[in-house]
C-alpha cells in the first residue's frame, strides 16, 4: 500500500468535499463530488448499491480521488487506485462519515437501500506541493 504523503494528511483529514471518478462501460469518466473519510490511513466514502458510481465501480475498480485545499488551489492531492467494496449493513461507517461533515445518525436511506463501504488502494499519488 502508498501511503498518504505527510504533507497532505492534515488536508485529506479535514472534512472537505472531494471528487471520485470512475469508470462507466462505455469508457467515459463519470465523476461525482462526495463526502469521504481519511480512516486508518486509507480514503473511504460509502455509497448505496443501487447508485451508477456503485455500478461502475463493481464493472471496473479502477477509481480517482482528488481533492483541492478550498482556502488554497496550490495545495492538491490526487489518489489513484483500485476501489475495494466491502458491506455497511449497520451504517456505522456512513454514520462516522456524516459526523464528520456535522450530520447526526445515519442518512435516511429507503428500506431497500444497500450500503457500502469503499476503500481506495492506491496506486499512485500525485501532490501539490509535491
Amino acid at each position: 500500500m502508498i501511503p498518504i504523503p505527510e504533507s497532505h494528511v492534515a488536508l485529506v483529514s479535514k472534512p472537505h468535499g472531494c471528487i471520485i471518478s470512475t469508470t462507466t462501460p462505455s469508457g467515459l469518466i463519470q465523476s461525482t463530488a462526495m463526502w469521504f473519510l481519511y480512516d486508518d490511513g486509507k480514503i473511504k466514502f460509502s455509497l448505496i448499491g443501487h447508485r451508477k458510481k456503485f455500478r461502475n465501480l463493481e464493472a471496473n475498480p479502477a477509481c480517482t480521488f482528488f481533492l483541492m485545499n478550498p482556502t488554497n488551489m496550490s495545495n492538491v492531492i490526487e489518489v489513484r487506485g483500485t476501489a475495494s467494496i466491502e458491506p455497511d449493513a449497520d451504517r456505522a461507517f456512513v454514520t462516522k462519515v456524516r459526523a464528520q461533515y456535522g450530520a447526526d445518525g445515519p442518512p435516511s436511506d429507503g428500506p431497500d437501500d444497500h450500503r457500502y463501504i469503499v476503500t481506495i488502494d492506491p496506486a499512485r499519488i500525485n501532490t501539490i506541493p509535491r
